[in-house]
């Protein structure tokens, strides 16, 4: 069977709607670092098959969903058979995400983000962030640097953190502002640690696991109060009043 080929124009078209930020010259340097590599036409321009499409795609999802650098998405291709990898760039015989035992939904404590270590210029460009607002994060306390001993280094959680706040930041909102999420979240740490102390105490892996299961499912259970009491709290501004 013929195997279709698309030009990068065409590649563009077919995933500009998915992946807002993607244009020719982010497709080129992709390719420039290694990540994808179309074949060339006696012209010299780019044809790319379905699979080098598939391979895209997924570069572009773990930027954006999981907020991972290029140099941490290589070793990650370098690493994977992607012949195993279907049209949506996932692995057809991969276990689902880790679940709460206790309650069937995801379980929180999982970033489902692999270790990285970044440097405040890989971060900020992670992120989307300028260095000097990745800085003011780590001044308010809502990240913090790896204990390396050297350079300051930031692992997968300040990722994450800085991405999110990257969208606060588009809304006006700025570091000194997000204190408030990290107050909250510490004194509702403070009061799911006296609920499980008692099982982490007993240092056993029986506890250990029960500890886990508690905390996942009190960590899902605040959530949802959470949200609910969010809603209520803007009920006259959404109208939402059930």
């Amino acid at each position: 069977m013929t195997v279709q080929h698309r030009s990068i124009g065409q590649v563009l078209d077919l995933l500009k709607d998915e992946f807002s930020d993607i244009s020719i010259s982010k497709i080129r340097f992709l390719e420039s670092q290694g990540l994808i590599d179309p074949e060339r036409n006696q012209s010299g321009y780019r044809k790319f098959t379905e699979a080098d499409i598939n391979r895209l795609r997924w570069i572009l999802e773990q930027q954006r969903d999981h907020f991972l650098p290029l140099k941490v998405i290589k070793e990650r291709i370098d690493g994977e058979d992607f012949e195993e990898v279907d049209g949506r760039g996932e692995s057809g015989g991969d276990e689902a995400a880790p679940r709460s035992r206790t309650s069937g939904r995801p379980n929180p404590l999982d970033t489902g983000a692999v270790s990285v270590s970044l440097t405040l210029d890989e971060l900020a460009s992670a992120s989307g962030l300028s260095r000097s607002k990745v800085v003011e994060l780590e001044k308010f306390g809502l990240i913090e640097p790896l204990d390396d001993g050297a350079l300051s280094h930031y692992g997968a959680e300040a990722v994450i953190v800085a991405k999110v706040a990257a969208g606060f930041l588009a809304h006006g909102l700025e570091p000194r502002h997000l204190r408030a999420y990290k107050s909250a979240a510490e004194r509702e740490a403070g009061l799911l640690e006296q609920r499980i102390m008692p099982l982490v105490m007993q240092r056993t892996p029986k506890s250990r696991k029960q500890s886990q299961d508690v905390l996942v499912e009190l960590i899902n259970l605040g959530s949802e109060l959470r949200l609910s009491l969010l809603r209520g709290a803007l009920a006259n501004h959404t109208g939402n009043r059930n």
